[in-house]
């Protein structure tokens, strides 16, 4: 089902964008007392968290990994001068820098918005690529999903 090099690599910047995702998230409730907010950040960590699992569980091994991600060293500093690295989450990163250089709401939805946007993207993507019906079908559920992540922040930057 996956050529080595290539769909490993898929695999790990799949499985990355959750895994960061669920942290970015799961920080964010942590930072800011606006219950509508919350209620999104909780409802977006909770999917990222199921998208991790599903790839974990019906790729890693497949793919020659063990169970789960090994930790990378990534510079957070790349977001934090340079606004708009929306594949920021395909990397290992340092969320406690990132959240640290999130001032209000406002800017942490526009960063959750530019990287569920690249994930549509990413997903989306790798849907075209899938060697299976059943892979396509998979990564394409993600990006719909994404999607609807895109949709929900949206709505609530708009009401800011």
């Amino acid at each position: 089902m996956f050529e080595q090099f290539e769909e490993q690599e898929a695999v790990k910047k799949s499985a990355m964008i959750e895994k960061n995702g669920f942290a970015f998230y799961s920080q964010l409730i942590e930072k800011f007392n606006d219950a509508k907010i919350i209620e999104v950040l909780k409802k977006l960590r909770d999917d990222e968290k199921k998208h991790l699992h599903t790839i974990e569980n019906r790729y890693f091994k497949e793919v020659g990994f063990g169970d789960t991600i090994t930790e990378e060293e990534v510079e957070v500093e790349l977001y934090v001068e340079n606004k708009g690295v929306p594949d920021l989450f395909t990397r290992n990163i340092d969320m406690k820098k990132l959240i640290a250089s999130i001032d209000n709401p406002q800017q942490a939805l526009e960063l959750a918005m530019d990287t569920e946007r690249h994930s549509v993207v990413f997903f989306e993507n790798l849907a075209k690529e899938a060697s299976t019906e059943e892979v396509r079908h998979i990564y394409t559920a993600l990006a719909n999903e994404e999607k609807g992540h895109v949709e929900q922040i949206r709505v609530i930057l708009a009401s800011l």
